[in-house]
């Protein structure tokens, strides 16, 4: 029982590492002119990476699902879907119907 949460587990982070944070965290301050979108990419960089880094810490993919869905209502994460929007990069909120659709498929 215990492996197959473990695979379900390993699938969402691989969406979420592929489809959110790795774009994020590849991102070439190179491909933007301003110092304002540049110091943007900076502090999205960190919050993504911590972000990440806390969802591999769980254990099972009803946690990833739960923090997942918690972290749409973050106030603070507005703020940084709006710097993610303007530097053209991913965000949760973006691929939500996607990541629940991966859910359901994996009946999280």
């Amino acid at each position: 029982m215990m492996a197959s949460d473990d695979k379900k587990r390993e699938e969402l982070l691989r969406f979420l590492d592929q489809k959110v944070f790795d774009p994020i965290l590849q991102a070439s301050p190179e491909d933007y002119k301003s110092e304002d979108l540049i110091r943007k990419l900076h502090n999205v960089k960190r919050r993504a990476e911590s972000e990440k880094h806390q969802f591999h810490q769980f254990q099972t993919s009803e946690e990833i699902k739960k923090t997942y869905l918690s972290d749409l209502d973050f106030r603070t994460a507005r703020k940084m879907d709006h710097e993610l929007d303007e530097l053209n990069l991913p965000s949760l909120p973006k691929v939500k119907a996607d990541f629940l659709g991966l859910c359901e498929k994996l009946r999280v």
